[in-house]
């Protein structure tokens, strides 16, 4: 807390003035975090659609979505970083709350991601739900992989992973995805 007062140059009176305690604040800048990065991975296409929203494939739309959710960790690691770190916050004062605006933010972007999406494409019994936290967590080990690399390489001096080599190792575990989860035809 004293390091965001000094940086927002603002008194400790005057923080908890707005937020009244420290769990509101926490929760406050986890829900701001959210929307920013909801208002980035949803910049409108031509349409006015969200860009990825012209993908009517299901790998493709989520491709799309994952792609721009890693390059804005990227951009915003320390937003990113936080988020992370909330989720897995065991404070049962603060799980309790977290996982309400989950369960609302989940359900609000699953009703958009699904619209006009080609289920045909999956094999029967493929539940496209499973299939996104699978590459959800695909694309969190992939930058983890590639940044422990880095950390293992004496030499190296790079402190974030590099986005283009997470990038190509995500795709190629999306490609084995689709092969197994599409009928061959929609191969």
């Amino acid at each position: 807390m004293e390091a965001i007062i000094k940086e927002a140059n603002i008194s400790k009176g005057s923080l908890f003035y707005y937020f009244e305690a420290k769990k509101n604040f926490y929760l406050y800048l986890y829900e701001y975090c959210g929307e920013r990065l909801e208002h980035l991975i949803d910049t409108p296409g031509p349409d006015g659609l969200p860009s990825y929203m012209v993908y009517t494939d299901f790998f493709e739309r989520l491709n799309a979505i994952q792609t721009l959710k890693i390059k804005y960790s990227y951009e915003y690691p320390h937003m990113y970083d936080f988020m992370k770190k909330v989720v897995f916050d065991t404070a049962p004062a603060i799980k309790k709350e977290i996982s309400k605006i989950n369960e609302r933010y989940t359900k609000e972007r699953t009703m958009i991601f699904f619209q006009g999406l080609e289920y045909y494409k999956f094999k029967d019994g493929v539940e496209p739900m499973m299939v996104i936290q699978l590459l959800t967590w695909c694309s969190e080990g992939c930058a983890n992989q590639v940044l422990l690399k880095e950390k293992m390489n004496p030499s190296s001096t790079k402190s974030v992973p590099d986005f283009n080599e997470v990038i190509n190792l995500y795709m190629s575990y999306v490609q084995l995805f689709r092969s197994n989860f599409y009928k061959e035809e929609y191969l």
